[in-house]
């Protein structure tokens, strides 16, 4: 579980970076005056993504490094969570300008007065909005500041497809394994529930999970992949997102490092895609 723990957090930085490079995300950060935060917190997470493959290989080894991805992981939530957070808001304030826009429209109806003005609570909310970033952006620094005292560097070889990976602007999902989740009980019942069905016969199928941004979909996804229950059914697991824009190299490396670790070195990607079908055939997963 620890490898797969570490693949998700690679890809959940990149995440952070996806929703780091939305516009009307900056634009909004600019009315509210806390863009020069939000900046330094993307660059103190650039500096972190440098080292992390370094920190990866090194945490098997050195018991601090594996301490210092532990706290990054949990920082990487609270990231999360404040870039929803400007999410909504961008979408909120669209919805406002829509029902400005056509006082007639359906749309105007169903956005509450509280919404189409400023208020206390909306001024309240931008302060802490603010304090959240400068105290995220401080610890983001001192994990940043570690990185010379562990010894972690960047590494000189990389994969020309992880590279790829790294600079596309739509990259995979958030990190899970969330601990202390309340509520959520029955519906991760009910997907394990889909998920164990014999009727299906083993043909292939999907569960969605649908809700806007914020709502907890990758937290219930992440407790449904990490139950005992779907580990007895499939003998093979794998977290990986498939975005809008993606490098199917890397992808299917991601896979076949959390079902084989140390079974993807190899450079040749046919090779590696005749791995990930040895290692699948013939098993649930």
């Amino acid at each position: 579980m620890e490898v797969v723990g570490e693949v998700v957090l690679s890809v959940s930085l990149e995440l952070l970076f996806s929703k780091l490079a939305s516009s009307d995300l900056w634009k909004y950060a600019r009315q509210k005056q806390v863009h020069t935060e939000l900046k330094k917190l993307k660059t103190r997470l650039l500096e972190i993504r440098e080292v992390l493959d370094d920190a990866e290989d090194k945490q098997m080894t050195k018991q601090h490094v594996k301490a210092w991805l532990a706290h990054l992981r949990d920082l990487a939530y609270d990231v999360e969570d404040v870039l929803d957070e400007f999410g909504y808001q961008v979408m909120r304030r669209k919805l406002v300008a829509e029902g400005d826009a056509a006082s007639t429209s359906r749309v105007r109806k169903f956005i509450p007065t509280c919404c189409t003005t400023f208020t206390p609570i909306q001024a309240m909310w931008n302060v802490k909005l603010g304090s959240k970033i400068e105290d995220i952006t401080r610890r983001l620094e001192e994990i940043s500041a570690q990185k010379a005292e562990l010894g972690l560097e960047k590494l000189k070889v990389q994969i020309e497809g992880a590279r790829a990976a790294t600079q596309s602007p739509t990259p995979p999902p958030p990190l899970v394994f969330k601990p202390g989740v309340y509520g959520r009980d029955e519906d991760k019942t009910k997907i394990l529930a889909m998920l164990n069905d014999e009727s299906l016969g083993g043909n292939l199928s999907v569960v969605s999970i649908v809700a806007m941004g914020g709502m907890g979909k990758t937290t219930l996804a992440g407790l449904v992949y990490d139950d005992e229950e779907t580990s007895k059914h499939f003998a093979l697991k794998a977290w990986v997102c498939v975005s809008d824009q993606f490098h199917v190299e890397t992808i299917t490396r991601a896979v076949l490092r959390d079902i084989a670790p140390g079974n993807n070195d190899s450079r040749d990607f046919h090779q590696i895609q005749r791995k990930l079908r040895d290692e699948t055939k013939g098993k649930d997963f």
